[in-house]
């Protein structure tokens, strides 16, 4: 199964796709961003390890089910009601300067789990459904609207963890697909809201 889309916006042209390998039990996240002019795209999850040094998300995009919708998001992952937290786990941001595509690919382990820094428990109770769409969810901001450079969380290099960038606008984009297998939870968990969410 392979389901790809564009998307044309004015400072970028977005493609991406949802692929599953027939002979693998995992699907692939895929995309290239091509840029018209300098911007920052927040693709940079990470988390701590155990000695509290920063890492890469292991799970590499955040993942939430929404009725018959799969939705892999690069965003601040959605806060818990009532609960004061002391590490929220805002994403950082790449860097692509104009003219540069960036390129990457995330593997999603089939069923697909849902999972973000604020919801880690993939052994909480869930059970198997099937989705026929899947949503990427990015959020952006080109240089040109910032007043200075964006910085990378001090005493580290920006080009290998990220920026640190603000005020980002958010791009939702969608794909049909055939029956990809997600495992719903079926306790409580916070999920990203979009506009048009009953």
């Amino acid at each position: 199964m392979h389901a790809s889309t564009m998307e044309e916006h004015p400072t970028f042209t977005l493609r991406w796709s949802i692929e599953v390998d027939g002979a693998a039990p995992h699907a692939t996240l895929r995309y290239e961003l091509t840029a018209r002019e300098e911007l920052y795209l927040s693709d940079r999850l990470w988390d701590l390890d155990r000695t509290g040094r920063r890492i890469a998300d292991p799970y590499g995009v955040y993942r939430f089910v929404h009725g018959r919708t799969l939705r892999l998001v690069f965003a601040q992952a959605p806060m818990p009601p009532r609960i004061s937290l002391r590490q929220v786990y805002a994403p950082f941001s790449s860097r692509v300067r104009a003219g540069e595509t960036h390129r990457r690919s995330v593997p999603l382990a089939l069923p697909v789990e849902e999972y973000s820094s604020l919801a880690r428990d993939v052994g909480s109770p869930s059970e198997l459904d099937h989705v026929d769409r899947v949503t990427l969810v990015f959020e952006h901001r080109a240089r040109s609207e910032m007043p200075a450079d964006p910085l990378p969380p001090a005493r580290e290099d920006g080009d290998a963890v990220g920026f640190i960038v603000h005020d980002m606008h958010r791009l939702v984009s969608s794909v049909e697909v055939q029956s990809l297998p997600v495992r719903r939870r079926t306790g409580y968990i916070t999920r990203i809201a979009l506009p048009g969410d009953a």
